[in-house]
C-alpha cells in the first residue's frame, strides 16, 4: 500500500499516573517484618556483585487469594499463589529458566478488592551468581572467589532456602486479606477495581532511577467485559481508546498477566491495546504458570532526537537496553506529542565496544504495533506512528543515534523511491 503523505501523528495526552517503589533497603541474611511487609534484602546490595537492571513488581488481586489465617491454611488453600510466587523468586528455578534474574528484587503486593492503594507484603533480592559470574569466580579473574569455599556455598544456600522461606511468609500474611471465595472481576475492565487500585498505588510502583520495572498482574479476568460488540473499532483500537483515558503510567515496562489454573484468559487484544496506550507491552496472558519472556537487560541507554517527517521533524526518545545475548530487551522507541505513542522495539544488537553497537528489528512488526489489529496482515495509516513501517535500523557511536524506520510497503509523499525516516538522537 502506498503512503502519499505522512501526517502528524495523532498524540497520546501524558499519562498522570506514576506508578512508584520500594526503595533499595539493605538487610542481613535473615528475612525482618516491618508493618507487615517482610524484607530479604541480603543479595540487594552485595559487594562485589552488580545490580541488576530490573526489578519485579508482582500484583495479586485480592479477589483470586482464598482467605487464610495460618500457614498451613495457606498452603493447603493457595497452592496456586504459593506456587507463582516461587518460580519467580527459587533461584535454582528461576534463574534458570531466566524468568528472574541473579539478585533482581522481587516486590509482592496485595491489590484490595475495593480499588484502594496495592499493599506490599514482600520485598527482597533472589540470592545467586550468574553463568558469567560464577565462571569468573571459579576461574579466580574476580574478586568473587570467596563464594567457592564450602562454607560461602553452604551458605548461600542456607539464604536462597531462607528467601523462599521470607517470600511465602509474605504471602501468608497478604492470604490473611483474602477471600472466603474467590471471584473474577467484572464488569468493564478498563474502570475494574483491579486497575483502579493500580493507577492509586503513587509511591510504591515506581523502580528507583536507574532500574526498569516489570509488572505481574494475577487476577481472573474471564468475567470481565472488554470490547463493545457495537462499537465498529477493533478490540485493539478499542483497549487503546480505554487506556488513553484511564491515565495509567506503566513506565514502558512488559506487563504478565496470570489467572488461577481453569480460568480461560479472554480479551487480549483488548488488554494489548490498553495496555500499550499506557507504556506497557503485554508479553504473556496464561492460567497457572507465568511464561518467560524476554530476559532482563544487562546495558542500558537512553537517546532523545527527532525523526525526519515528510515536511517536518518529530520529537522522539528511545530506550536501547540489551540482555547481554544479543538481543533487545525492554527497548522502546516513543513518539513524542500532545499523545505520547510508545513502540516496543524488538531485534538483534550487536556491540564491538560499550559505546559502537548496531541494532536491527526482527519480524515483529516495530510499528505495527499501533495498528488496528496488530498480528494480522500488515495495516498502514497516516495515523500510526511511521505509517505502520515495520523495520528500523540504528547504529550507535559514541553519544550519538543515527538510523532510520523503513518499510517497502510504504511510499513517502510523490517519491516512488523513498520508503524509509531517518531518525536521529544523542544519548542523554
Amino acid at each position: 500500500m502506498n503512503m502519499r503523505h505522512l501526517l502528524a501523528p495523532a498524540a497520546t495526552a501524558a499519562v498522570a499516573l506514576s506508578l512508584a517503589g520500594c526503595g533499595t533497603g539493605t538487610g542481613g541474611g535473615e528475612a525482618t517484618v516491618s508493618t507487615g511487609l517482610i524484607r530479604s534484602e541480603a543479595y540487594c546490595n552485595r559487594q562485589g556483585l552488580t545490580a541488576p537492571l530490573r526489578q519485579t513488581f508482582i500484583l495479586i488481586d485480592a479477589k483470586v487469594v482464598k482467605k487464610s489465617a495460618l500457614a498451613t491454611e495457606f498452603a493447603e488453600r493457595n497452592a496456586f499463589i504459593r506456587d507463582l510466587g516461587l518460580a519467580f523468586a527459587n533461584p535454582a528455578l528461576a534463574l534458570a529458566s531466566g524468568l528472574s534474574d541473579p539478585r533482581e528484587r522481587i516486590t509482592i503486593l496485595l491489590v484490595p478488592a475495593d480499588g484502594s492503594p496495592a499493599q506490599p507484603v514482600f520485598t527482597g533480592c533472589i540470592p545467586g551468581l550468574s553463568p558469567d559470574e560464577e565462571a569468573a569466580a571459579r576461574s579466580g579473574n574476580s574478586g568473587l572467589g570467596e563464594f567457592f569455599t564450602g562454607d560461602a556455598l553452604s551458605e548461600m544456600a542456607k539464604e536462597a532456602e531462607q528467601f523462599q522461606i521470607a517470600i511465602v511468609g509474605g504471602l501468608t500474611n497478604a492470604a490473611k486479606s483474602g477471600v472466603d471465595v474467590p471471584e473474577p472481576q467484572t464488569g468493564p475492565v478498563a474502570s475494574s477495581a483491579l486497575f483502579s487500585a493500580i493507577r492509586a498505588s503513587r509511591g510504591v510502583l515506581e523502580p528507583p532511577k536507574g532500574t526498569l520495572a516489570r509488572y505481574v498482574i494475577v487476577t481472573n479476568l474471564s468475567a470481565a467485559d472488554f470490547e463493545d460488540p457495537a462499537s465498529a473499532d477493533t478490540p485493539h483500537t478499542q483497549g487503546r481508546t480505554a487506556g488513553a483515558k484511564a491515565g495509567g503510567d506503566f513506565l514502558l515496562s512488559d506487563v504478565m498477566i496470570v489467572q488461577p489454573d481453569g480460568t480461560a484468559p479472554k480479551g487480549k487484544e483488548f488488554l494489548e491495546g490498553f495496555l500499550l496506550a499506557q507504556g506497557g507491552r503485554l508479553v504473556s496472558y496464561s492460567s497457572g504458570k507465568p511464561v518467560a519472556g524476554e530476559r532482563a537487560p544487562k546495558a542500558v541507554r537512553y537517546f532523545e532526537g527527532e525523526a525526519a517527517y515528510p515536511g517536518r521533524s518529530e520529537r522522539v526518545t528511545l530506550r536501547i537496553a540489551d540482555d547481554g545475548k544479543g538481543n533487545l530487551s525492554s527497548s522502546w522507541l516513543t513518539m513524542l506529542g500532545g499523545v505520547n505513542k510508545p513502540i516496543p522495539l524488538t531485534g538483534q544488537i550487536s556491540c564491538s565496544s560499550p559505546t559502537i553497537c548496531k541494532i536491527a528489528s526482527d519480524d515483529k512488526g516495530f510499528a505495527q504495533a499501533w495498528s488496528p489489529q496488530p498480528g494480522g496482515e500488515p495495516e498502514f495509516a497516516n495515523d500510526i506512528p511511521f505509517g505502520g513501517m515495520r523495520n528500523f535500523s540504528f547504529a550507535i557511536t559514541g553519544k550519538d543515534l543515527k538510523g532510520e524506520a523503513s518499510d517497502p510497503m510504504v511510499q513517502i509523499g510523490n517519491d516512488d523511491a523513498k520508503s524509509a525516516i531517518a531518525i536521529t538522537a544523542s544519548e542523554r
